[in-house]
C-alpha cells in the first residue's frame, strides 16, 4: 500500500510538472527590419508650451521604432484562427492600460482580447481626450481634465479589430489598439523580442500574422508555425525596410500638419479642443482662420 501511494504520489507530482510546463509554454521569436531604418521625424510640440516643457530631449514618432541592428518593436504577433474554428482562451486577469505622459501616449501600441479589462488615464496635470476612431467598435471619446483621471474603457471593445486612439487637443497624439478574440498575441519588446502564451492552445499548425503599422499594410505579413507540446521557435522574421522612408516622410507631414491645426485650435479660443471628432476639430481650425 505505501508503494502503491508513493507511486500514485510521483504520477500526480509528474502529472502537475507536465501541466505546469505546457501552461507556462509559448511562441517565441525576434522581429527585424530588412534594410536601414529611416531616421524618426521628430514631433514639434511648440505650439503647447505645456507639453513641450515635459521634454528635455527632442521628442520622435513612433511609428517606426528600430534599434541599431534592426530590433522592431511595436510589432503585433497573434495566431490566426483556423477557418471555421475560432479559438478559445482564458481572458487576461491584468488590464491593458495606456497612460498620456508629456503629451504622448504610453505605450505607442497594445493588444488585448475581447472582453479584456482596458483603462486610459491621464497622468499630465493638463486636459487631454481619448478619442477611438474604432469602425467595428464603439466609438468613445472621453475628456480627461486632471491629472490622475482614469476612465475604464473594455466595455467598447466587443468584436476583434485595429484602430486608432488619438487625442484632439494634442493632434501628434496617437496609439493603436490590436484586440482580438483569443488571447494568442503579443507586442515585440526594444529588443524585437516577443512571446505569445500558449495556454488553452491545442497543438498543430498554425497561421501567425505580423503587423507593423506602417510597414505591413494594407495586410499583416503572415508565417507558418507548427505549435509542439505548447511550444513554437519562430524563425527570425524579417519586415522589408522598402516602405519605411515613405512612411518616415508621411509621418514628418503629419506631425507638421499636426503642429499647424494646434496652432490654429489656439486661435480659436480653444474651442477645436472640445471637439467630438477630428473632422469637427478641422472644421473648428479652418473658422479660426478666415
Amino acid at each position: 500500500m505505501k508503494l502503491a501511494a508513493l507511486l500514485a504520489a510521483a504520477a500526480l507530482s509528474a502529472g502537475a510538472l507536465l501541466v505546469g510546463s505546457t501552461a507556462n509554454a509559448q511562441i517565441t521569436g525576434t522581429v527585424k527590419l530588412d534594410g536601414e531604418a529611416p531616421e524618426p521625424a521628430k514631433i514639434e510640440m511648440a505650439a503647447d508650451a505645456k507639453c513641450a516643457a515635459a521634454h528635455t530631449k527632442p521628442v520622435l514618432d513612433e511609428s517606426i521604432v528600430a534599434g541599431d541592428k534592426g530590433e522592431l518593436a511595436n510589432v503585433v504577433i497573434n495566431v490566426k484562427s483556423p477557418e471555421g474554428k475560432p479559438l478559445k482562451g482564458e481572458v487576461p486577469k491584468d488590464p491593458v492600460v495606456i497612460d498620456q505622459k508629456g503629451c504622448q501616449y504610453t505605450p505607442h501600441v497594445v493588444a488585448m482580447m475581447v472582453g479584456q479589462e482596458w483603462i486610459v488615464k491621464n497622468s499630465d496635470p493638463f486636459v487631454h481626450n481619448v478619442h477611438s476612431i474604432a469602425l467595428d467598435n464603439d466609438q468613445f471619446n472621453l475628456a480627461q481634465t486632471t491629472k490622475g483621471a482614469e476612465n475604464k474603457v473594455g466595455n467598447k471593445v466587443k468584436v476583434p479589430e485595429r484602430f486608432t486612439v488619438k487625442c484632439d487637443v494634442h493632434p501628434w497624439m496617437s496609439a493603436q489598439v490590436n484586440a482580438f478574440e483569443h488571447p494568442f498575441f503579443a507586442v515585440s519588446n526594444e529588443k524585437g523580442e516577443f512571446s505569445i502564451p500558449t495556454k488553452g492552445l491545442p497543438d498543430g499548425k498554425y497561421t501567425i500574422e505580423i503587423w507593423q503599422e506602417k510597414l505591413t499594410q494594407p495586410e499583416p505579413m503572415t508565417r507558418e508555425i507548427e505549435v509542439k507540446d505548447g511550444k513554437a521557435k519562430v524563425e527570425e522574421i524579417k519586415i522589408p525596410a522598402a516602405a519605411a522612408k515613405a512612411s518616415a516622410d508621411n509621418a514628418n507631414a503629419n506631425v507638421k500638419l499636426a503642429s499647424a491645426e494646434e496652432k490654429a485650435c489656439k486661435a480659436s479660443g480653444g474651442a477645436c479642443c472640445a471637439a467630438k471628432s477630428k473632422a469637427q476639430a478641422i472644421a473648428y481650425a479652418a473658422a479660426a482662420k478666415k
